[in-house]
């Protein structure tokens, strides 16, 4: 998705500019010298004013070189983000789910546009003040004087540097999905869903470590005539609670903004570690902002008595939805479904950078 480079402290960047600036003068100094000695037996001027007239080009040619730098480091930091404008409202509630929300981060790109521009001002008013100068010492005082202006700059505005850094990271790590249909296999943990994963597909899913969940998200494609005609995905982290922690809040933005269907993964026996009830109340919370959702009961090879019992008390809450045992059934309704169009791609879920 994004790959936006490492975005340097404030003090850092300056601090290279500087450099760069003492290094552009070392190389100058000596062409300045130079010239100055190739018209000195035209110019009927003293040997003060002409050091004064080297000494403000010299200092010309760094508050400019300065400036160049500046302003070269600081834009290309701003070309690296994105323009959020633009950008799929998916990802700007991902990202708002961050420590760096969007407003953040247009706010600190702002700030680095503002510093680039008063760098440009400060510059040229110090080049004004500098050629009109009369003497070594004023043109020290307005060199002095222009570097800290410069450096504050940077040294006051220092926290927006970091903001950006941290929002590159957690941007940088977001997926890239692939402009296809796409069904989210949902539950608690370990009720089976990697599992069925694999039995749909048949291959080993693909655990990507995305900021969204302790575990990841896990990917898989179902294919036909060896072409991918299904996304899915498996997103652990939701437990059902009232409220949502910041990780399960990104998983449920790509259940419910993502994907087209959510297979809801049951396990009546409980060897999950959670009973029934708890495992009814997430779908129910799943399925009031996802109205496709069918259901697949795991782990019907270990049913008991008690099992079947648990089964038949929830018949009434389960019975509006479509209910699968065996992962093979499921399997052919989906690719059924698919091909008979019934399942339609909506790029404007899926729409990426």
């Amino acid at each position: 998705m994004f790959k936006i480079p490492p975005v340097e402290k404030g003090q850092f960047l300056i601090d290279r500019a500087m450099d760069a600036m003492g290094d552009e003068a070392q190389r100058e100094r000596p062409k300045i010298g130079i010239r100055f000695a190739k018209n000195a037996s035209t110019q009927k001027k003293s040997q003060d004013e002409n050091n004064l007239n080297k000494r403000k080009d010299l200092e010309l040619i760094k508050i400019r070189h300065l400036n160049k730098e500046v302003n070269n480091r600081l834009r290309k930091i701003l070309k690296s983000f994105p323009n959020f404008s633009k950008m799929p409202e998916i990802y700007i509630k991902l990202i708002n789910t961050s420590q760096v929300p969007t407003k953040k981060i247009v706010d600190a790109l702002s700030l680095l546009k503002w510093i680039a521009d008063t760098s440009d001002e400060y510059t040229q008013k110090s080049e004004f003040k500098i050629k009109r100068a009369k003497s070594n010492e004023t043109v020290g005082f307005l060199m002095k004087k222009h570097l800290g202006k410069i450096n504050s700059l940077f040294r006051k505005n220092k926290e927006c540097f970091v903001n950006l850094d941290e929002a590159r990271k957690f941007m940088n790590k977001l997926p890239t999905f692939e402009d296809m249909y796409t069904i989210a296999i949902g539950g608690y943990p370990n009720v089976g869903k990697s599992t069925l994963m694999k039995k749909i597909t048949n291959s080993n899913v693909e655990i990507q470590n995305y900021p969204f969940t302790t575990k990841g998200l896990m990917f898989s494609y179902l294919k036909h005539n060896d072409k991918k005609i299904v996304q899915m995905i498996d997103t652990p982290g939701l437990l059902g609670r009232d409220k949502n922690n910041d990780i399960e809040e990104r998983a449920s933005i790509i259940l419910h903004e993502y994907c087209s269907k959510i297979i809801f993964v049951l396990d009546i026996t409980e060897s999950c570690g959670y009973d029934v009830e708890a495992q009814m109340k997430l779908l129910k919370k799943i399925s009031a902002s996802q109205k496709n959702v069918v259901i697949y009961l795991s782990k019907t090879d270990i049913y008991n008595e008690e099992d079947e019992e648990k089964l038949k008390e929830i018949n009434s809450k389960i019975k509006k939805y479509t209910i699968y045992k065996k992962s093979e059934e499921l399997k052919d309704k989906i690719i059924e479904d698919y091909l008979s169009k019934k399942e339609k791609f909506d790029p404007t879920k899926l729409k990426v950078i």
